[in-house]
């Protein structure tokens, strides 16, 4: 489960969904919520009757809410990020976002943060790192964070912020994690 995550009329920090049996749960309340069905009788509604995959994922042009992948997208997530993920495994760690009118995906690693980035210059984790360990050269990222922008050092023992290791987009969010699924100019509206 990843924290952080909306469902559907729920704006909570928590997406809760039952596990079913036999491939239902998840995946299926993923699909059922996110994507419109085609009237009865209608497998596959003409291009026109299906909503742009950006209406679909997002309220708006610049939602940065962080939703589940929709089976819909499964597959230009495994084309964006070259990964020989199953479908099941990339719903699981990944999320979707929205940038200017365009679907964005992030998959989470042991090490990647799909989350707001920390540009905080104060950091509580390197801080106790410094305490207890005096002029490191570097602190560890399991002590400053993933999400931390800077690598960080100790004076002393302070924490001090050094380069910045990642660049942060308009959203706050690691640009580096994120890759376009889909294009501003194929959804709805216009970029913003």
């Amino acid at each position: 489960m990843i924290r952080g995550v909306a469902s559907p009329g729920n704006s909570g920090s928590r997406l809760r969904l039952p596990r079913g049996r036999g491939g239902t749960g998840r995946a299926a309340l993923v699909a059922a919520s996110m994507l419109s069905f085609a009237p009865a009788g209608c497998a596959d509604p003409p291009a026109a009757a299906r909503p742009a995959p950006s209406s679909v994922a997002c309220r708006g042009p610049n939602d940065d809410t962080l939703r589940p992948i929709p089976r819909a997208l499964v597959s230009a997530v495994i084309a964006a990020f070259h990964v020989t993920m199953t479908p099941h495994e990339v719903e699981r760690n990944g999320v979707i976002r929205c940038a200017g009118g365009a679907v964005l995906a992030c998959l989470a690693g042991a090490n990647l943060n799909c989350g707001k980035a920390d540009t905080r210059r104060h950091n509580p984790g390197a801080g106790s790192w410094c305490r207890t360990h005096p002029n490191a050269a570097f602190v560890p990222l399991f002590a400053a964070g993933h999400a931390s922008v800077f690598a960080w050092r100790c004076a002393g023992t302070t924490a001090m912020p050094g380069r910045l290791v990642q660049r942060v987009d308009r959203q706050g969010f690691a640009a580096a994690q994120w890759r376009v699924l889909v294009p501003a100019s194929a959804g709805r509206g216009s970029p913003g």
